[in-house]
């Protein structure tokens, strides 16, 4: 009985902080984006643009932001790596860790990672940096529903 009440109230604890993140995102409007590696946020900017056009708006200076976007990116040049990410499908070439933070930089709203591997023609769509940018903010879309 006991470890039936523990375990619902684990459940409602994580079920709070759910809705808490849901609330947090729902609040952001305007999002900063840092300068980051391999002009991914130029990528960035361009994603939000064509995805997000009423959900989210790009400001340029940061004090004008309820969130800002930063992150690292990742690189893999040589050809070995084209053959085998881009030609095969079998690894990523191009990879990003993205943060959304709050303006202070001191809480973190929400978090992912992408890469750029494609399994299926990856000859023929997009990669590198574009198609990471894509699926940040895919998943960045999907965290705000």
């Amino acid at each position: 009985m006991a470890s039936r009440i523990g375990l619902l109230a684990l459940g409602a604890a994580a079920l709070s902080v759910i809705q808490l993140f849901a609330g947090d995102l729902s609040s952001v409007h305007k999002i900063f984006i840092k300068p980051m590696g391999a002009d991914l946020d130029q990528y960035l900017r361009v994603e939000i643009m064509k995805r997000a056009k009423g959900r989210f708006q790009i400001v340029l200076d940061k004090a004008d932001a309820d969130a800002i976007l930063t992150g690292v990116t990742q690189t893999k040049d040589g050809a070995v790596h084209t053959i085998t990410g881009r030609y095969l499908g079998l690894e990523d070439n191009a990879t990003a860790a993205i943060s959304l933070v709050d303006p202070t930089e001191k809480k973190l709203l929400w978090a992912g990672e992408a890469g750029d591997r494609s399994l299926f023609f990856s000859v023929a769509h997009r990669n590198g940096e574009r198609k990471v940018a894509e699926r940040v903010v895919k998943e960045l879309l999907k965290a705000t529903k």
